[in-house]
């Protein structure tokens, strides 16, 4: 192992050491130094942090609920069986850390990205359509009671909407509410009964202001992510296309553009039901299920990756550069043109901070030498 990758194993030996509470002073001190030598330290010590923390959620996931309990007892008991759970989650940073997108140093070249104009994702960009047909646009109001009657009351703040259902109340009709965010918007939205609703860009969410019936049912379009209050009595069913995913409590995410034939599950917590009409099938927790049109296809995935931008983070394993260009151009809300088509092939991993700045991102994957960008106001080219 050559000096540069041990330097990396060792600081990432470090962070895991640090998660794991056994991090010696002369240590934890070396370690600040370096985070503290370069902003770009300090990205790549989030970086690790988060993937450590990802996959240490993904090992207690996996693992029955009395074996994580009997092995967090062996933690406590002593240092030793500590120390192999850290080495442990040092080796699953794996390849990505040690040859990770991100270098230790910036080249000694400066590329013409960093010249260009910022644009970051509008985070509170978003309208609420009411039942009445009235328009709120959300940009500007934090801390403000946005509807109150005598059946609920909804207010904006910290860049979510919430819905406090009044207990009083013999109503039997529903009332419909629309959530719309725009290319380069993001939103959060907690709904009467207590789910929690994370709104991806270019997505678009119609659910009632209350829930009356015998199910909580909701349509969507984009990319949403849910956690789902528990209520057996009550089942959430989300719909979008010709596509139900049917749950009583569970955190899941679900993406259905309109542009896109598929419609794609992945369960992070609980047990859903999906079916298109025609076929259905259960769906266990760190399983993708994907709706063509003509069948229903499940796979093994690492579930926490799809939802990691509910937490602004985003990970990106093997995947395309079309797919990863065409999430950005949503994000950021910018159009993206390819100068060859075998380079929307290319696939890389990749992992970013949903609140980056466009050009921080593609001077990233620049610097593989894989690829090149050009950007001419809203428009990035994608060359060779």
């Amino acid at each position: 192992m050559d000096m540069e990758l041990e330097k990396r194993y060792r600081i990432a030996e470090w962070i895991a050491e640090q998660i794991a509470g056994i991090l010696s002073e002369e240590e934890q001190a070396l370690l600040e130094d370096w985070r503290q030598a370069s902003p770009e330290h300090e990205e790549e010590y989030e970086r690790i942090i988060q993937r450590l923390k990802s996959d240490l959620r993904k090992v207690r996931m996996s693992d029955g609920e009395n074996e994580w309990r009997q092995f967090e007892r062996k933690l406590v008991r002593g240092r030793k069986i500590r120390r192999v759970w850290y080495y442990a989650a040092v080796i699953s940073v794996g390849i990505t850390v040690l040859f990770g997108v991100l270098p230790l140093s910036r080249p000694d070249h400066v590329l013409p990205l960093a010249q260009i104009e910022s644009k970051g994702i509008k985070e509170s960009k978003a309208i609420l359509i009411l039942g009445d047909g009235r328009e709120i646009n959300l940009t500007d109001t934090t801390g403000n009671v946005l509807v109150e009657n005598e059946e609920v009351k909804v207010s904006a703040l910290n860049n979510m909407i919430r819905y406090d259902e009044k207990e009083v109340t013999n109503s039997l009709t529903e009332e419909y509410n629309t959530l719309i965010i725009p290319r380069g918007g993001e939103y959060e939205l907690e709904l009467a009964d207590g789910t929690r609703v994370w709104l991806n860009s270019e997505s678009k969410l119609v659910y009632p202001v209350r829930f009356t019936g015998n199910s909580r049912e909701v349509q969507m379009e984009g990319e949403v992510c849910f956690q789902v209050a528990k209520n057996e009595k009550q089942p959430f069913v989300v719909k979008t296309k010709d596509v139900a995913v049917k749950v009583l409590g569970t955190f899941f995410n679900v993406e259905a553009y309109p542009e896109k034939k598929d419609v794609i599950t992945t369960l992070v917590e609980g047990r859903i039901n999906v079916s298109d009409g025609e076929r259905e099938r259960v769906v266990e927790p760190g399983q993708q299920i994907i709706a063509t049109g003509d069948e229903l296809l499940v796979k093994q995935v690492r579930a926490e990756e799809f939802v990691s931008w509910t937490r602004g983070v985003c990970f990106f394993t093997d995947t395309s550069l079309e797919q990863i260009m065409e999430k950005l151009s949503r994000w950021y809300d910018v159009e993206v043109v390819f100068t060859h088509p075998s380079l929307r092939d290319a696939h890389f991993t990749l992992e970013i901070k949903r609140y980056d700045n466009i050009s921080d991102v593609l001077v990233r994957i620049e610097k593989t030498e894989r690829v090149k960008f050009r950007v001419e106001g809203n428009v990035v080219t994608v060359d060779e």
